[in-house]
């Protein structure tokens, strides 16, 4: 009997000691955060990063290149697709989700060279990503 009761004293312990434990953290975290905002408010990769400097204008990149080169890799994307199937896609839904991200990346690419061949016309304007990944896509880089 007196080990159930030790039990109950401690259980109430346990209790007591979390009630007073809980306000001191809280206070103790809103200090830290406090101190912090202006660590936490600043992002980690400047926004320069993110953006092209100069941005591509349609005559630095080579249109004919870039969509012969959209077009290869479309038909690249399918290249070992039953290997990755294989080693990757252990259950029917990965290999379908992996089947489904090749068929959709082949599609971006496609349209991707047949954007750029409408503007090689004059038909449409790239904006500046879709210039960048030509011009990525045509140097290898």
């Amino acid at each position: 009997m007196p080990l159930l009761k030790m039990k109950l004293h401690l259980s109430k312990l346990r209790q007591i000691l979390a009630l007073f434990l809980i306000p001191i953290f809280l206070i103790f975290g809103f200090a830290i955060a406090d101190n912090n905002s202006d660590a936490l408010a600043t992002p980690l990769t400047p926004i320069a990063q993110l953006t092209p400097a100069h941005p591509q204008s349609e005559k630095s990149v080579d249109l004919d290149k870039g969509a012969e080169q959209a077009k290869k890799a479309s038909e690249k994307a399918f290249e070992g697709l039953e290997t990755t199937k294989e080693l990757i896609g252990k259950t029917e839904k990965r290999k379908q989700a992996i089947e489904h991200g090749r068929k959709k990346a082949s599609r971006k690419l496609d349209s991707m060279a047949e954007k750029a061949e409408k503007a090689k016309k004059s038909e449409e304007s790239l904006n500046d990503t879709e210039k960048l990944t030509l011009d990525r896509i045509t140097d290898g880089k």
